[in-house]
């Protein structure tokens, strides 16, 4: 893309329009001097704090011999590449439509699941988990309904996870769904 990048800014506007409303309309722009620097930047920023994040735990409970932080590369470079197409798609979408970008955010989906579907086979790989399996649904969603805790450490990856064998865990996560959806609702009747 840093070859590519000079010859795909020639003939752009400056500023180059990089945010659109849900018509299409360019209602955000950046200088293109600037534009390099979130093109490439964005995505080594993302990559730095999922390694940061995912190297945060190690030694601690979660991840005592930091098998879970290495599992994570693949998903930590994914992610950044994906970033890195949708940045890429940008100055692109004056040339090919705003629907190179409906293009470019299923391709970051598509690099995110095969990220996440790499992590859980490399733990897998690596041996049994401290967790008992068969209080894991899917291997990811921990249902115990004898465990008094609603937050627990999550098996596969960083931070925490519900206990979806309490009610009151539904709740909440219909709480924190509820939140996203209002948001896009009102932005959608708007």
């Amino acid at each position: 893309m840093a070859l590519a990048l000079p010859s795909l800014m020639k003939g752009l506007p400056d500023p180059i329009p990089t945010h659109f409303d849900r018509l299409g309309h360019p209602n955000g722009w950046t200088p293109q001097a600037f534009y390099p620097w979130i093109a490439f930047g964005l995505p080594a920023f993302l990559w730095l704090l999922i390694l940061l994040t995912g190297r945060a735990i190690v030694g601690t409970k979660q991840d005592p011999d930091g098998r879970k932080a290495l599992a994570m590369a693949p998903l930590r470079g994914l992610m950044a590449l994906g970033v890195l197409v949708l940045m890429a798609a940008v100055p692109l979408i004056s040339r090919f439509g705003l629907g190179l970008m409906f293009w470019a955010m299923g391709l970051f989906l598509g690099l995110l699941i095969l990220g996440t579907v790499l992590l859980v086979r490399k733990l897998k790989a690596e041996g049994p988990l401290d967790d008992p399996s068969h209080l894991y649904r899917w291997g990811l969603f921990y249902v115990n309904s004898e465990d008094p805790r609603i937050w627990v450490p999550k098996r596969i990856g960083i931070g925490w996870t519900l206990n979806f064998g309490h009610g009151l865990s539904w709740f909440l996560m219909f709480l924190l769904l509820l939140i996203p959806a209002l948001l896009v609702g009102f932005a959608l009747a708007h």
